[in-house]
C-alpha cells in the first residue's frame, strides 16, 4: 500500500485544504500519514480510518520572545529528527506540505530522504514556511497569482480545495431571485472566532429593523453567551454558535456573508457563489489577508471594509445599500465565482500524480 504524507496543523485554513486532498488520494487507493502538532485542529476534524496522524514537537518562532525563539529552534531541531523517523517508516511516495511552521522541519526531512515534495500556498503572500519550503520542493500549487512574487514552470495557479460537501448548495441565480429587501446574514469570524465581529456587529446591525434582516452568527469557542448578550441588548433577533459542524447548511441559507479574509473561507464562498463583506483581520502575518481581500475586491467580487476607527459608519452605510440592490448582490456572487479556477482538486491530483510517476 502506497503513502502520502500530508504536513498540515494548525488552523483551519492550513487543514481544510489539506484534509480535502487527502481525501482524494485516499479514494484513489493511498494511506496518508498525516505529520501534525498534539494541539492542532486536523485532531478534531478528521474522522477518516485511512489516515494516521503523527504528531512532531514543532512551534512557531515568528514574533516570540528571545527565549521562546530559543525553545523554538531547539524543538524545530528536535521536529526534523521526528519527521525523519516517521517519513523513512512509512517511506511515502509522495510529501504534501500546506504551509506553517509544521511544514518546515517535515519538509527538510523529506528531501534529505529524497522524497518528492510539493506545496500548496493558500493566501496572496506566501508565508514564511512557504518561502522556505518552495527551494526544496519539486511543485508548488498557489492558490492566488503571483503570491511568490514569481512565475515559472514549478508554480501553478490552482485555487484552493474547499470541502467536498459545501460543492451542490443553491446558486445565486436561484438565491438572489426576488427583489424583496432581505438578507439572510451569516458572520463567520474563521475557526478561532472574531473578537471584532463578536463585539461590533451587534451594534452595528441594531441600525437595522429585525423584518429586514435574519443573523446567524458563528462566535467561536466560549464566545456565544457575550455575543448573544450583545445582541439581546439591541433587540435583535440572532442565533448564535460557537462552531458549526453543519456550515453547508448555513451557507445554502446565507444571502450575505460578513467574514475574515482567510483563504479557506474565501475559496468557500467562490464555490458556493456567496456576495460577502470582507473585514480582514489586521494583524495577520504579512497583512496578508488585507491582500487577500484586495484581490477579491479589485475584481467586483466583495466589499472590503477594514477594520478602523469608522468602520460602524460604513458598514451601515454599505448594508443600506445594498439591503435594496439584490442585483449588486447577484453580481459579487457572480464575480466571485470566477476568481479561481474550477477544477482546482483535479488540477493538484494531476499534477502531483505526475511526480509519483
Amino acid at each position: 500500500m502506497k503513502h502520502i504524507a500530508i504536513l498540515s496543523s494548525g488552523t483551519g485554513g492550513h487543514v481544510y485544504p489539506a484534509y480535502r486532498m487527502a481525501e482524494e488520494y485516499i479514494k484513489l487507493g493511498y494511506k496518508i500519514i498525516w505529520i501534525g502538532t498534539e494541539n492542532g485542529l486536523e485532531n478534531r476534524v478528521i474522522k477518516n480510518k485511512s489516515i494516521t496522524i503523527k504528531h512532531i514537537s514543532s512551534r512557531g518562532i515568528r514574533g516570540k520572545s528571545f527565549m521562546n525563539k530559543i525553545i523554538g529552534l531547539l524543538l524545530f531541531i528536535k521536529a526534523i529528527y521526528e519527521s525523519f523517523l516517521i517519513i523513512r517508516e512509512y517511506k511515502p511516495c509522495l510529501v504534501f506540505g500546506f504551509g506553517g511552521y509544521v511544514s518546515v522541519a517535515a519538509t527538510i526531512s523529506a528531501f534529505i530522504l529524497r522524497k518528492p515534495i510539493v506545496l500548496h500556498e493558500q493566501n496572496a503572500i506566501a508565508g514564511t514556511a512557504n518561502k522556505i519550503n518552495y527551494y526544496f520542493v519539486k511543485k508548488v500549487f498557489e492558490t492566488f497569482p503571483l503570491s511568490f512574487n514569481k512565475s515559472n514552470n514549478k508554480i501553478i495557479n490552482t485555487g484552493n480545495p474547499v470541502r467536498q460537501k459545501l460543492l451542490n448548495l443553491e446558486k445565486p441565480e436561484l438565491k438572489y431571485l426576488s427583489d424583496q429587501s432581505f438578507l439572510n446574514i451569516l458572520i463567520m469570524g474563521g475557526s478561532q472566532g472574531s473578537s471584532f465581529l463578536n463585539k461590533v456587529l451587534p451594534f452595528a446591525l441594531s441600525y437595522f429593523y429585525n423584518d429586514n434582516i435574519s443573523i446567524e452568527h458563528i462566535a467561536g469557542m466560549n464566545n456565544k453567551y457575550s455575543v448573544k448578550l450583545g445582541y439581546d441588548k439591541y433587540k435583535i433577533k440572532a442565533t448564535v454558535h460557537e462552531y458549526s459542524d453543519n456550515i453547508e447548511k448555513l451557507f445554502d441559507w446565507s444571502s450575505l456573508v460578513i467574514c475574515r479574509a482567510g483563504s479557506t473561507s474565501i475559496s468557500e464562498l467562490a464555490v458556493i457563489g456567496r456576495a460577502s463583506i470582507l473585514v480582514p483581520f489586521p494583524f495577520a502575518a504579512d497583512n496578508h489577508q488585507l491582500k487577500n481581500a484586495y484581490y477579491l475586491a479589485n475584481n467586483s467580487a466583495t466589499i472590503l471594509l477594514q477594520q478602523e476607527d469608522d468602520f460602524v459608519e460604513n458598514f451601515v452605510n454599505t448594508l443600506n445599500i445594498i439591503l435594496n440592490d439584490q442585483k449588486r448582490l447577484y453580481t459579487l456572487s457572480k464575480n466571485v465565482q470566477k476568481i479561481f479556477p474550477e477544477d482546482t482538486v483535479k488540477i493538484i491530483l494531476d499534477e502531483s500524480l505526475k511526480i509519483v510517476g
